[in-house]
């Protein structure tokens, strides 16, 4: 009955919730599963080589920046729009354009790949891995954001499904069977072999269709909107990546390796809010075009009460995720969770409010929030890590989430009164305040219960009690936010 019942809503759902809910699916599945081994690879690695892998991946985060320009993000769905008889052509030219940018990119490296090496600390068969994986990563991000545009999944959800089952798979396999020394480049480079094959044939297809390496139209729009944002998106991930570098230098590869840890399990709920709000971009495009303004204020303000609730239980749980992903000595990362986790609410915020900044192609106000926030990060964790241990980095990233979460209010405030006729206010900050803030109490009281398993576990009855009795209250909501 419950199956037939479930088969009735979904056929009723339209094409776009379809599509939003496959999309949601495909990136909890993408990150969920390489989540999942998390307590296989922290048992086959020691935590200094744990803290290599963290660290590659950390740099690699922030080299996409400057081998792709994030092009398959903002000014990807405002080109979606601009060009949409003729996204193929956009899409690989696109591409064309991160090619060349990595081609450079890599030039810059083998030039002076001693000295480079040597200052982020990995190896140069790793960094040549790494720029291979940007361009297949990339080629996928271009492939599937076209397909959300398009509402189709079905392929999607088939590439992310043997990729993200694939990838672990063979990365653990091939630990097993490596000297112990070898681990962490093993572990890199055979899930990184995984991605280079499947997104490669993604590579391939997206010029076969779209057949347009160069364009010199798309180009210049490409880098117009895009090279501004570049301090932003070099911000924000200096924001969310600089900790663990700054740990590893500052304390030991050991230490970043339990942060990192930490920092996985806070971000796996970062697959929930990215997903929404990926879903969400061009249903706020198209509101935003057809003028609807009123109907963003009472949509946001349930996917910011969805993604607090989820936050909330994943704090509650923390010590028995952190007890069954890793050994003991791994265990203090869970005094880092509620901090990191708060942040991605305060994240979720801002990449909601920096919607109307990119459709009205305001960028200086996100490049100028962004910068100081990631400034301002870097200065305390220099302060306090040092002072207080890595724990501290949680925090710091939280204040300087908060600070970017307001900022971007304020800028999409400026801009929505300076580009909609009417004096209307697109969120409505009251209620993003008022579950900011009973948030951040909720974060606080787990913090001080973590020891306390009695009172943990008597509040976190009392939370499924409320459920089950507003049951019916809460399938409603999902149903308005599927909607």
């Amino acid at each position: 009955m419950m199956l037939e019942k479930t088969k009735k809503i979904y056929n009723k759902m339209s094409i776009a919730s379809k599509a939003a809910l496959w999309f949601t699916i495909c990136g909890f599945v993408q990150k969920g599963i390489s989540f999942i081994t998390v307590p296989i690879f922290t048992r086959l690695l020691t935590t200094e080589q744990y803290g290599v892998v963290s660290i590659f991946y950390s740099w690699e985060s922030i080299f996409i920046i400057f081998c792709t320009l994030n092009l398959f993000s903002g000014v990807f769905n405002n080109g979606m729009i601009k060009y949409e008889n003729d996204r193929d052509g956009f899409l690989s030219s696109m591409q064309g354009l991160v090619s060349t940018l990595t081609l450079c990119m890599l030039l810059l490296y083998l030039l002076f790949f001693k000295k480079i090496s040597l200052w982020i600390e990995i190896r140069r068969v790793l960094i040549i891995v790494m720029f291979m994986e940007i361009l297949a990563n990339s080629a996928f991000s271009f492939w599937s954001a076209k397909q959300r545009f398009e509402f189709k999944y079905r392929n999607m959800v088939i590439l992310t499904l043997v990729v993200s089952v694939l990838s672990p798979l063979v990365a653990a396999v091939s630990v097993i069977n490596t000297p112990d020394k070898f681990g962490a480049d093993v572990r890199i480079i055979s899930s990184a072999c995984i991605v280079i094959v499947f997104y490669g044939i993604i590579y391939i297809i997206n010029y076969i269709k779209g057949k347009n390496f160069f364009s010199k139209k798309y180009w210049i729009y490409a880098l117009k909107f895009n090279i501004p944002l570049v301090p932003h998106y070099l911000s924000t991930l200096i924001l969310s990546q600089s900790d663990r570098i700054m740990i590893s230098k500052m304390i030991g590869m050991a230490e970043a390796g339990i942060y990192g840890l930490s920092h996985n399990l806070a971000m796996i709920l970062n697959i929930l809010t990215t997903s929404i709000n990926n879903a969400f971009a061009p249903w706020i495009y198209q509101r935003l075009k057809e003028e609807k303004y009123r109907d963003i204020s009472s949509v946001c303000n349930k996917l910011f009460l969805f993604v607090a609730v989820a936050l909330a239980f994943m704090m509650a749980f923390s010590p028995e995720v952190i007890s069954i992903l890793a050994p003991s000595e791994y265990y203090d990362a869970v005094y880092v969770i509620p901090p990191l986790a708060i942040s991605l609410y305060f994240m979720f915020m801002y990449q909601i409010f920096a919607n109307v900044e990119f459709y009205f192609e305001k960028n200086k106000f996100i490049m100028l929030a962004s910068i100081f926030s990631a400034g301002f990060n870097v200065f305390l964790n220099y302060i306090f890590i040092k002072e207080l241990g890595y724990i501290a980095a949680g925090y710091t990233t939280l204040v300087c989430y908060v600070i970017l979460g307001i900022s971007h209010y304020i800028f999409s405030d400026k801009v929505a009164k300076k580009c909609i006729k009417d004096n209307i206010h697109l969120f409505d900050i009251k209620i993003v305040i008022g579950i900011s803030c009973i948030l951040m109490i909720f974060g606080l009281i787990m913090l001080l219960l973590y020891k306390n398993l009695l009172l943990r576990y008597g509040l976190i009855l009392i939370m499924c009690m409320i459920f089950f009795i507003k049951r019916k209250d809460i399938y409603k909501f999902i149903v308005s936010i599927r909607r």
